[in-house]
């Protein structure tokens, strides 16, 4: 559903989401959506790592920036809000 979601929201594919590509409009949704499936479903590190085809490592570093970005970024703070809202209006 977080995928899902986030896929929508940035008007993204899922195969751009999960795929390879490191370009800024593809990085940021994808480490958003690592952020939100940390936070919401409460997944390991290591289960995000599996969901997104990437190392748990990638994870941790994801998760860490997005979080750090939150405490000054308000466009973001929002954009997270939104996100959840949608995501708890599916589950």
């Amino acid at each position: 559903t977080i995928i899902e979601v986030a896929c929508e929201h940035f008007k993204l594919p899922v195969t751009d989401l999960l795929g390879k590509k490191r370009n800024k409009e593809i990085v940021v949704p994808r480490q958003v959506s690592m952020y939100l499936a940390r936070e919401m479903a409460h997944m390991s590190y290591p289960e995000i790592g599996r969901a997104f085809d990437r190392d748990y490592t990638t994870v941790i570093h994801s998760y860490e920036k997005i979080k750090a970005e939150l405490k000054t970024d308000s466009a973001l703070q929002t954009e997270i809000s939104e996100l959840s809202s949608r995501i708890r209006t599916r589950a």
